[in-house]
């Protein structure tokens, strides 16, 4: 069997990947995820670079073409076919690891600590010297290095890190792809009243709209699991009397 980065992923098999790895400690309760819970965690607009505008076909092929991988499988089972994945079979991860490792999939290049933050719901860092242990790891991994670090500069003040499993190029259907791929991280100036802003750290502005996006995504696809539940289950005639 193959290893990462002997096996090398398209930008959709990407993001499908990272939406397994993200729903399965986010939502537990609806999570193996059905095609239209898939298509949606794909395309929500918080906690993804770029934002996207995948059709069922596209999310198809993409699972087509990891289960081949040996890293999604269909479960079998009720009448609406869902998807789990399988990335023990080629990498096996801590939760810490595995926490960096979806939100790169998930968001692209990232400085420490903006991973730091965007894992804090999959996995609570006490310091960034965890998460640059990690990095490290992983660009030493013993097979090849899965993600690289990209030195400050080019409006940069800060080095970032990316991940190494897909070639670096946005989505076709990317809805921001004439961006750079660095445009959201660039620190923006501070006005004249305000200090220095960390170089890695977001606005608090920006992280409580994040929080709360993800929050109202996460309700809607946890309401449209129920409703397929409830259309899975058959109609119980009353009882003679």
């Amino acid at each position: 069997m193959q290893h990462f980065p002997e096996i090398q992923l398209t930008f959709e098999e990407t993001r499908v990947l990272g939406c397994l790895l993200e729903k399965e400690i986010l939502t537990p309760d609806t999570y193996p995820l059905s095609l239209n819970s898939l298509v949606t965690a794909c395309n929500q607009s918080s906690s993804r670079y770029p934002i996207t505008n995948l059709d069922a076909s596209d999310i198809l092929e993409a699972l087509r073409s990891l289960s081949e991988k040996y890293l999604v499988e269909k479960v079998v089972g009720g009448r609406t076919s869902k998807y789990e994945h399988c990335l023990k079979h080629v990498l096996s991860l801590q939760d810490s690891e595995r926490a960096v490792f979806t939100v790169l999939l998930l968001r692209g290049a990232q400085t420490t600590g903006e991973i730091r933050q965007r894992t804090d719901r999959i996995h609570r860092f006490t310091s960034l010297k965890e998460v640059e242990e990690i990095l490290t790891w992983f660009i030493e991994y013993p097979h090849g290095p899965l993600v690289r670090r990209i030195p400050a500069g080019s409006g940069r003040r800060v080095e970032a890190f990316e991940h190494l499993l897909s070639e670096r190029i946005a989505s076709p259907q990317a809805e921001g792809a004439g961006q750079a791929p660095d445009a959201d991280l660039t620190p923006e100036a501070p006005s004249p009243s305000a200090g220095p802003a960390p170089d890695d750290e977001e606005p608090e502005w920006k992280q409580s709209v994040e929080s709360r996006l993800a929050k109202l995504e996460q309700e809607v696809i946890s309401l449209r699991a129920h409703l397929n539940r409830r259309e899975d289950t058959p109609d119980i005639p009353p009882p003679r009397r």
